[in-house]
């Protein structure tokens, strides 16, 4: 059970990175076509910022189990 419930937190984790990484990839897209654009990179950096929040949780759970 409590191995189910591992592997579920992986899932949802996987989910959201894959999520995070193509919003990164549309803005870095987005921002390659207006690099004058201080808002657009400012929103990539923070993209990247959270992938890399999400990437750490996924590898402390992979830790543990």
């Amino acid at each position: 059970m409590v191995r189910q419930i591992q592997i579920k937190k992986l899932n949802d984790i996987n989910g959201e990175l894959s999520s995070i990484s193509s919003e990164c990839e549309k803005a870095f897209a987005a921002w390659i076509k207006d690099r004058s654009n201080n808002k657009l990179f400012k929103e990539y950096r923070e993209l990247l910022s959270k992938r890399d929040r999400v990437i750490k949780e996924y590898k402390s759970c992979i830790v543990v189990n």
